[in-house]
């Protein structure tokens, strides 16, 4: 699995920082929020979000979700993090480390990310596969 941070391209707007064994799997959990062919990633390096204060929250949450947009009544804990120290520095001074690259140029072509899914579903090893 690899750590990636992701962006809007035009704009430079944050999108997140996702968790993927692959580019294709990248763009399916970017694909929750926006247009995947509008962002840019950036693989992460040692790093994390932090909680900067004591939370009530606990894992595994406590409530399930509780409206159609999967909202929940409760704290997941992470409202309010912080970036740790390393991940601040990396977009903060992103033109000295992060390299960006847009993640519709990343993504194979349709029938590989077929053949992908038929390879791994069978449980053979994916030479072709994007990370």
């Amino acid at each position: 699995m690899r750590t990636y941070f992701v962006r809007v391209a035009a704009d430079k707007q944050v999108v997140g920082v996702f968790v993927a064994p692959s580019l294709v799997m990248l763009a399916v959990l970017v694909d929750e929020c926006c247009d995947p062919n509008t962002c840019e990633y950036a693989p992460a390096g040692m790093g994390g979000i932090m909680v900067k204060e004591p939370t009530t929250a606990t894992w595994p949450l406590s409530d399930p979700a509780n409206d159609e947009q999967g909202r929940t009544q409760f704290a997941t804990g992470l409202e309010g993090g912080a970036l740790t120290q390393q991940w601040e520095d990396d977009l903060r001074f992103a033109p000295n480390g992060l390299v960006w690259k847009p993640l519709a140029s990343a993504l194979p072509s349709t029938e590989s990310v077929a053949r992908d899914n038929v390879e791994e579903s069978e449980g053979r090893p994916d030479s072709g596969q994007i990370t």
